[in-house]
């Protein structure tokens, strides 16, 4: 295993534990992460943090988990699967995904996520999921 994947590895396992802090010492001052292709990128700490006090509100994620891993240089690119619960619905799903981490010195400078956003959003969204049927 690589050392970036050491790194994402620490990350996650903070998470599970619902260690915000633990979270944001494995990224630099300067983060920027992607998480949906239509919204503008969480920079900083001070966002990282906001953005996982609202993911926590929204979601329950039940498992993260990383299938194949593939490491060059800075690069990681991760594949793997996660179980949320849409706590505004109770709606269990399994959500497979892409994440991509570029490290240096050690820390996360940068992160983007690629999975289908009208499954995780249309549990919140029944009424837009009916009209598309």
């Amino acid at each position: 295993m690589g050392q970036n994947m050491q790194v994402v590895e620490a990350m996650m396992a903070a998470w599970k534990k619902r260690d915000v802090e633990g979270f944001i010492a494995t990224l630099a001052d300067d983060i920027e992460y992607h998480w949906h292709p239509t919204k503008r990128p969480a920079v900083g700490k001070d966002k990282m943090r906001k953005f996982l006090s609202n993911y926590e509100a929204g979601f329950d994620q039940q498992e993260w988990r990383v299938t194949h891993h593939a490491e060059n240089g800075e690069v990681l690119f991760v594949e793997g699967m996660e179980v949320l619960v849409d706590r505004s619905t109770g709606t269990k799903m399994d959500n497979p995904f892409v994440q991509v981490f570029q490290v240096r010195d050690g820390l996360i400078y940068r992160m983007r996520d690629y999975y289908d956003t009208s499954q995780v959003h249309a549990p919140a969204k029944p009424d837009a999921q009916k009209a598309s049927a």
